[in-house]
């Protein structure tokens, strides 16, 4: 096998360690860094954060620096894929996402976000943008945040639930799983750190999601699209 190979599948387990990097300000202005980051087993990028970078400008902070994805973002996204690196859009702004969308010729992630027909923050994604998301077969992460899943009152499990539900019933079990974010302050009542992530399997089961759904919803939907990505890599080959 290549050694530029992060994951390798066998049987029901996965090996390896998954790293990414939320923000591209750590690019700089070099897409070699790219790469760097590649051999050190990165498999995904979000694209920026709180606020504009050099890439793309943010759903919050922002002062629409490029009016969306700027040229030399095009060009990250570019690499991106020719490196077999998934493209993660949290964080991006409304025309971030498009531009990102059009930019790519493989499928994109949102790692986590929430539904903004649920709760109307600038972070979630409305209907219409799950839907462009599944067009490209991507996947898009429920996460656990409290202030993306409801404006008022104490975030729980069921609200969790509720966007899931939205996400699967607008997009399909094949494009929603769950990302968390416990280290960026997700943790809500019910599935406040992993020790409760059993909750959220029982959860499943009672809102009658068989077990090959709950395997989607777990991960195998980001395994998928990180496997399709890494495959359309001839770096990797």
């Amino acid at each position: 096998d290549s050694p530029k190979r992060l994951y390798e599948l066998k049987g029901k387990g996965v090996l390896g360690v998954m790293k990414g990097i939320e923000n591209g300000y750590a690019i700089g202005n070099d897409l070699a860094n790219i790469e760097k980051f590649a051999r050190r087993g990165v498999v995904y990028i979000t694209l920026c954060h709180n606020g504009d970078n050099l890439i793309c400008d943010s759903a919050a902070k922002t002062a629409n620096t490029h009016g969306g994805l700027s040229e030399f973002g095009g060009r990250v996204v570019s690499e991106m894929n020719r490196l077999g690196l998934m493209v993660d859009l949290s964080h991006a702004g409304r025309s971030s996402f498009y531009n990102a969308l059009e930019a790519s010729r493989l499928p994109v992630v949102c790692s986590h976000a929430s539904c903004r027909a649920l709760c109307d923050h600038p972070r979630n994604l409305d209907d219409d943008q799950m839907r462009a998301l599944r067009d490209v077969g991507g996947v898009m992460q429920i996460t656990l945040y409290p202030g993306f899943l409801r404006k008022e009152g104490v975030a729980t499990i069921d609200d969790a639930i509720n966007h899931l539900n939205h996400a699967v019933d607008v997009m399909g079990i094949d494009h929603v799983c769950l990302g968390t974010d416990f280290d960026g302050d997700g943790g809500v009542t019910g599935l406040a750190h992993a020790g409760e992530l059993l909750n959220f399997t029982r959860r499943l089961l009672q809102c009658r999601y068989s077990e090959d759904d709950i395997r989607l919803l777990w991960g195998g939907n980001f395994l998928r699209v990180m496997n399709e990505v890494q495959a359309a890599s001839e770096w990797r080959k």
